[in-house]
């Protein structure tokens, strides 16, 4: 089992984008995955527009990812300029179904063709037994990838991890920390021997809910030797 990318999520106005840039130098597989939630940009875990912007342009050519979260998930599927403006630095898009108030908001076959319009973005979809549905409608879409998060940012581990969806580029996010990512990730790899994955961590890496770049730090330098070697990933990348 190898990491493609550590996801660490949450990083807000309080963060200075150039510290994130420097641990992307140190420990390439870092991907900063950005929450993006309209009625609550400028607070803690999400950061203003202007932040957004800003950390965006200087973080051309990392791993990075955004989060749509509530209202912005839902003005994402309604095609909304504003949120599709924001989107447009990053790299990946994690579309939270498990978060917020959405839940019968709207037509699982309007998201899936959002995600087939967009396909410049690799599109993450929280994943959860209640949205096996959502599947077999992402068959034949490729941009697409699947987060086993079942925690949806509160902090809470499983009790075990699922093996990979087959055909699927998943991974694996819920209640992960430094003091327990190392044992995670081999129990991780226990279920997906041989699989390319990621993990993410939001509440993990936060000390009174302020985002604690000591924990980010320590947790990056545990994935380090299972995360794909740079040269490697650089090469694939081309290829």
């Amino acid at each position: 089992m190898q990491l493609k990318y550590t996801s660490i999520t949450g990083a807000d106005d309080a963060v200075d984008p150039a510290d994130l840039l420097a641990l992307s130098r140190e420990f390439p597989f870092a991907e900063w995955a950005i929450l993006l939630l309209p009625a609550r940009t400028g607070t803690p875990r999400f950061p203003s527009k202007e932040w957004i912007t800003r950390f965006s342009q200087l973080a051309k050519g990392l791993h990075t990812a955004m989060h749509l979260c509530d209202g912005a998930l839902l003005g994402f599927i309604r095609g909304d300029s504003e949120i599709l403006d924001l989107m447009s630095g990053f790299k990946r898009i994690q579309l939270n179904l498990k978060f917020g108030d959405v839940e019968g908001k709207y037509d699982p076959a309007d998201l899936v063709q959002r995600v087939r319009d967009n396909p410049q973005f690799q599109f993450i979809i929280q994943y959860g037994r209640d949205k096996q549905s959502l599947l077999p409608l992402l068959a034949d879409v490729p941009n697409h990838a699947v987060l086993y998060d079942d925690s949806a940012g509160r902090g809470i581990s499983p009790d075990s991890w699922d093996p990979p969806l087959p055909n699927h580029f998943c991974g694996y996010a819920g209640g992960l920390n430094p003091s327990n990512v190392a044992q995670q990730i081999a129990i991780i790899a226990q279920v997906a021997p041989g699989y390319t994955t990621w993990i993410d961590m939001e509440t993990g890496v936060r000390t009174d809910d302020k985002f604690d770049l000591a924990k980010v730090r320590r947790v990056l330098e545990i994935s380090q030797p299972f995360a794909i070697p740079a040269d490697a990933a650089a090469k694939a990348k081309q290829g």
